[in-house]
């Protein structure tokens, strides 16, 4: 079983991570999430996008037959307003693979989007946004870290008293939860780096030091098992 580090980033363990994604899906088929935030955090977790990258993102930006995703942009917050510029770092312009379910889900999103868009009519106001508010403009930077905060309140409040509850980490620590997970699952920091388009790979070192130390452990007693079994 995975154990939460001490250290100062903030993430969902495997079990809370199943979790909570076990409650988007259920949440969205009562219809009491809607279909793009649960894709927009599936995104975070099996993808590793940061917030702006997933805000920024276009229709156009994902190939379906390819199954990827390219992250060119990035969307923040400046002086009160919606902001989208190239990325911070040639290292963050990356294509990188999506899962088949979340491509699945793209698809589903894409007929109830198109729909949605012909109820707008005339009052449409929308870019090819992925995420977006109610007329189809871009989603604004802050919304999906308030909705995040309500679905895990829901979720923590749907609890009987006896059951853990989900930490309330921050939006971002969807992030490194997606990168904690990889790691634990032994794929190589190369492969984290790209995926999260950090310059080097030494950021991610330093930044998930924890989870490769408790990767470096089981290495030893993978050694030690394998040999002194001889």
């Amino acid at each position: 079983k995975q154990l939460r580090d001490t250290s100062d980033i903030q993430y969902f363990t495997e079990e809370e991570t199943a979790a909570f994604l076990q409650f988007l899906s259920d949440g969205t088929e009562a219809g009491e999430i809607k279909l793009q935030y649960n894709i927009f955090y599936q995104i975070a977790i099996f993808c590793g996008l940061r917030r702006g990258e997933s805000i920024a993102l276009l229709w156009s930006d994902i190939d379906f037959e390819a199954k990827t995703m390219s992250i060119t942009k990035s969307t923040s917050i400046v002086k009160g307003k919606a902001v989208t510029k190239s990325t911070k770092t040639k290292s963050s312009v990356r294509t990188i693979s999506i899962p088949d379910h979340i491509l699945e889900l793209l698809r589903e999103y894409r007929a109830e989007y198109d729909s949605y868009r012909y109820t707008v009519g005339s009052l449409w106001a929308g870019d090819d946004h992925i995420f977006i508010q109610w007329n189809g403009a871009q989603m604004y930077p802050s919304t999906p870290y308030a909705t995040f905060q309500k679905i895990i309140k829901r979720y923590n409040d749907s609890l009987p008293p006896d059951a853990p509850p989900l930490p309330r980490i921050p939006l971002h620590g969807l992030r490194h939860t997606s990168a904690t997970l990889l790691i634990s699952q032994n794929v190589d920091v190369r492969t984290v780096s790209g995926r999260l388009g950090h310059a080097q790979t030494s950021t991610t070192m330093n930044i998930y030091s924890h989870q490769l130390q408790s990767v470096d452990r089981k290495a030893a007693s993978v050694l030690d098992d394998l040999l002194q079994a001889k």
